[in-house]
């Protein structure tokens, strides 16, 4: 509705100003024909100019902006999205209110519409009609004749046509039908049926019919008496009853008429008024319709020629998601995006390549292995989410995944993500998530890119207006253009072609394992500067491959998750310290003899605030004082996860936030708590504060729960934090 009533505003304001000028300049001239054509044109330019817009573009050459690094959010608890507590709201919001009350209107103006026509329907059945020329001539005796409608003149039985004021008053209604005044007034009142609220269309309806009376008068005294025309118009009764949709004849303010009839002919005054209506129609067009809008200047690219390895997701026999209806799959829609971005590059310092280019199965070593092939600058993986039923309705939107573990290419895939983030916000049609993701399981395809590499995931199948607008060529052309101005303006600052791997520490945040190494020569190597220590035996250094490091950590080695532990990551600097010069750390034997490396706090939430060198996911059992928020085993309700789900939907009532006022909407609480080590729950707290009480009943349902299994770490039980979101999703009533 409050689209719908800016633009009656803007309507309001043009028809206003057009009528304006009719009554200062045009009103009770004798130009009627102009008079009638422009009150016309008013109605149709007032409805049509706010609907056209006319964008005026300028580039501003603006210079390239950093890009701005975004804090990389962990999707692990991405499945507790789907605890929905739906309500429905019954009565009706102000909005909802105003908008049926406007209808209502509406509506009636459409019954006293049709009934006009009824009536004369009526008429013709009931009264004899006589065809004289194409004209339809009905003999009544009814209230309100003479008129006449369409081709149609109600003549009035009373009156004796054969005189000198039946044979004007006749003349008179026959020139009604001849300009086909009717259509006029059909018109007219056709368009107050939904524009009611606009006074000025309620004027221009009233000088449109005294238009029609003075183009009929002029008509009915040429050659004839003014004088007796006149006075048949005073002498005649006022209307006792008309249609709206008519022509009656005495229907005046007598005086504009009579006004009329004597008036004399001013023609430079006549010009003059028309002429300057142009200078006003090119204003109000202008008002209405041209929008200045900036196009940001993009610097292109130029450095050396780079290589972009584009993945379509999925593909053969793996359909990846699929609509509910089970008609669209996630395959088709990546490889139809990610054709679309190759189509539209237009840089020839930008080669990029596709995984697929059809329809076929890959597995993801395949993918991994043709990406390593080709010696890629970047690598972007094209996917479309989907969730289940339940929760189809509220997931919606776009996100952007980096990898979840620390590597060489961890800043730069954070930068790209970003970048590709930033590009989004500014024109895409559904729900941008404004913070790069990882996921809880790892991402193999970015876990073997042997450069910055990330996967978006474009919008939901699941979710009927995310495949709506995915399905556009709008909404692909939006997607390529985002992603290859994210590719240009990355490569602009982090300088791909001179193979620039490092950021200053101005542009991004300093972590362990980020080093100026250059991928092309050295990217199977890991960085010189970390020490590798698993289960108390030094694994690796800068001299060992990746792929090595990978093969002896097999599922153990990951950097801060919650199921895989006791590695040691130790900056070079630190293991100085510990270790003598660098060059002289001695046997691997004798570091382990140390025993320190492999007694690093596991990090904690205030571990993490320390600026400390190493950081490490293990656990000495004799730090009881710790606060996990990365574990080897999560905390659990008895039951586990669907007997937790189960819990909350029984007992909270999803009719709280409707019971409190809250407008209809989707409401995300967060919850977070503790879960002590004999698996009690303290420290509730809602991260949120939406009201209505949705916030305080959850944080009070969770403080009664029953004990929970507590954390394992290295088969201890710990103390861990845990977070839980819950949407109540409040329904309008339809």
């Amino acid at each position: 509705m409050l689209p719908y009533a800016y633009y009656l505003l803007k309507v309001i304001i043009c028809s206003g100003t057009f009528f304006g000028y009719y009554w200062l300049l045009l009103r009770n001239k004798i130009y009627h024909r102009y008079n009638r054509f422009y009150l016309l044109a008013t109605v149709v330019l007032s409805l049509v100019m706010p609907l056209i817009q006319i964008n005026i573009w300028h580039t501003a050459n603006a210079p390239a902006q950093t890009i701005k690094l975004l804090q990389v959010v962990s999707g692990s608890n991405d499945y507790l999205d789907e605890i929905v507590l739906t309500s429905q709201r019954n009565n009706f919001s102000a909005e909802q209110l105003v908008s049926l009350l406007y209808c209502f209107t509406s509506a009636i103006f459409f019954s006293l519409f049709v009934q006009v026509f009824l009536k004369i329907r009526t008429l013709l059945k009931q009264h004899r009609q006589t065809v004289i020329d194409s004209i339809y001539f009905v003999n009544t005796t009814a209230k309100g004749t003479p008129f006449s409608f369409l081709q149609y003149i109600f003549w009035n039985d009373h009156i004796d046509i054969s005189t000198a004021t039946g044979k004007q008053i006749f003349k008179h209604e026959l020139a009604h039908v001849h300009q086909k005044h009717s259509y006029d007034k059909l018109f007219i009142n056709a368009v107050l049926i939904f524009y009611w609220c606009n006074p000025f269309f309620w004027l221009i309806r009233k000088e449109l019919n005294m238009i029609h009376e003075f183009m009929a008068d002029k008509i009915a005294v040429e050659d004839s008496d003014t004088e007796a025309f006149a006075a048949m118009i005073l002498q005649a009764t006022y209307p006792q009853h008309q249609f709206a949709l008519t022509n009656p004849f005495f229907y005046s303010p007598i005086k504009r008429r009579l006004l009329m009839l004597t008036k004399n002919k001013t023609p430079k005054a006549s010009y003059i008024g028309r002429v300057l209506v142009l200078p006003l129609a090119v204003l109000l067009f202008a008002a209405f319709t041209l929008k200045t809008k900036t196009i940001a200047h993009t610097p292109v690219y130029h450095g050396k020629k780079i290589t972009v390895v584009l993945d379509a997701g999925h593909g053969g026999k793996d359909f990846g998601a699929v609509s509910l209806d089970g008609s669209f799959t996630e395959k088709d829609l990546a490889l139809s995006i990610s054709q679309k971005i190759k189509s539209m590059n237009s840089n020839d310092k930008i080669n990029i390549i596709l995984t697929r280019e059809n329809d076929i199965y890959q597995s993801p070593k395949e993918k991994a292995d043709f990406s390593k092939a080709q010696n890629p600058d970047l690598f972007v993986s094209i996917h479309v989410d989907g969730i289940s039923r339940d929760s189809a309705a509220i997931k919606t939107g776009m996100s952007v995944f980096v990898y979840n573990e620390i590597n060489t290419n961890t800043n730069n895939s954070k930068l790209f993500a970003s970048a590709v983030i930033n590009e989004f916000s500014n024109n895409y049609k559904i729900p941008v998530t404004m913070l790069p993701r990882q996921r809880h399981k790892r991402i193999w395809i970015l876990k073997e890119s042997p450069c910055p590499a990330i996967l978006i995931e474009a919008g939901y199948i699941t979710n009927k207006k995310d495949l709506a607008y995915l399905q556009t060529d709008e909404a692909k052309e939006t997607i390529a253009k985002n992603v290859l101005a994210a590719i240009e303006k990355y490569a602009n600052q982090n300088n791909i072609a001179l193979n620039k791997t490092s950021l200053s520490p101005a542009e991004v945040d300093t972590i362990p394992g980020n080093s100026s190494i250059n991928p092309k020569e050295e990217k199977n190597q890991l960085p010189e500067n970390i020490l590798y220590v698993l289960d108390g035996k030094v694994i690796g250094n800068g001299k060992i491959a990746s792929d090595k490091v990978d093969k002896l950590l097999e599922e153990k080695f990951v950097f801060q998750t919650d199921k895989r532990i006791n590695v040691t990551i130790l900056e070079k600097k630190e293991a100085i310290k510990k270790f003598g010069e660098q060059g002289k750390y001695g046997s691997i034997e004798e570091v382990v003899a140390t025993g320190e490396i492999a007694k690093q706090p596991a990090v904690s939430d205030a571990a993490a605030k320390n600026k400390t060198s190493a950081q490490t996911i293990g656990l000495d059992p004799k730090q009881d004082d710790k606060i996990f928020t990365q574990v080897e085993n999560e905390p659990k309700f008895p039951g586990g996860e669907s007997a937790w789900k189960g819990y909350l939907e029984r007992n909270l009532n999803p009719s709280i936030p409707f019971n409190k006022g809250a407008p209809g909407g989707i409401y995300k609480v967060i919850v977070k708590f503790i879960v002590n080590k004999d698996g009690s729950i303290s420290e509730v707290k809602a991260e949120t504060k939406h009201g209505y009480g949705m916030d305080s009943a959850a944080v009070a349902l969770i403080k009664k729960g029953p004990k929970w299994v507590p954390a394992l770490q290295n088969g201890h039980n710990v103390t861990a934090f845990k977070e839980q979101p819950l949407t109540f999703v409040v329904e309008e009533h339809k």
